[in-house]
């Protein structure tokens, strides 16, 4: 148990991704053994990286009358957009992120009471160590290809549309390939990829690699011939 009073207690949340959203669950039992009810009970979290806030969440929870004992489970959800935009490393870097989590609640409808504690949770990056590697570029038939691997060190399988977009040392896009992938928890994941140049004139010795889960990027690299 990871915070905990007479009352009330919170256990380590699980992650899991679905329909885009990186989702966590976090149990938790309300043990009212007073002769009063509960009231206004509401859990809050919030998830961060050092002093980086990733996300922050709220809820309600129904009264609790004198004697009862409720275990339960509160889910959240944060999109992969948020993710990207707060720290795009969280996709490819495992690391440990920092969980606020708070209950609190009124005594016999006047007495507020609360607890709250800090404490680690370790996050496992989804496509760890992602490299982009091998390039080739074939001038006859305007094809250019790549290895990309990484390995999914989430406690969940990841399944989506993977895209590589192409770009010159300009800027400018040449060409992209996208593929359904599902990827196990603790699998390797390499795959050769191919994409055909639109516009041949442009292809140049070097530029950019960014790679897009479910049209939301989550890498980039350079690429050299």
């Amino acid at each position: 148990m990871l915070l905990e009073s007479k009352a009330m207690g919170i256990q380590e949340p699980t992650f899991s991704f679905q329909k885009g959203n990186f989702s966590m669950t976090m149990p938790f039992y309300v043990n009212n053994t007073s002769f009063y009810d509960l009231s206004d009970i509401s859990v809050n979290a919030q998830i961060r990286k050092e002093n980086k806030t990733i996300s922050t969440f709220l809820t309600r929870l129904p009264n609790v009358p004198a004697g009862a004992l409720i275990n339960s489970s509160c889910d959240f959800s944060v999109s992969l957009e948020v993710v990207a935009s707060k720290d795009m490393g969280l996709f490819t870097n495992d690391t440990e992120l920092l969980m606020d989590a708070g209950l609190s609640f009124r005594v016999a409808y006047v007495i507020t009471l609360g607890v709250s504690m800090t404490f680690p949770t370790s996050w496992g990056a989804p496509f760890h160590n992602l490299i982009a590697s091998n390039f080739a570029y074939d001038g006859n038939a305007n094809n250019f290809s790549m290895l990309l691997s990484f390995e999914n060190h989430a406690f969940y399988p990841i399944s989506g549309s993977l895209t590589i977009k192409l770009y010159t040392g300009n800027n400018e896009l040449l060409g992209n390939t996208s593929q359904y992938l599902s990827v196990l928890s603790e699998e390797a994941f390499n795959n050769i990829f191919e994409i055909t140049v639109g516009e041949p004139s442009k292809m140049t010795s070097n530029g950019l690699i960014r790679v897009y889960f479910e049209e939301v990027q989550i890498w980039e690299g350079v690429w050299t011939l």
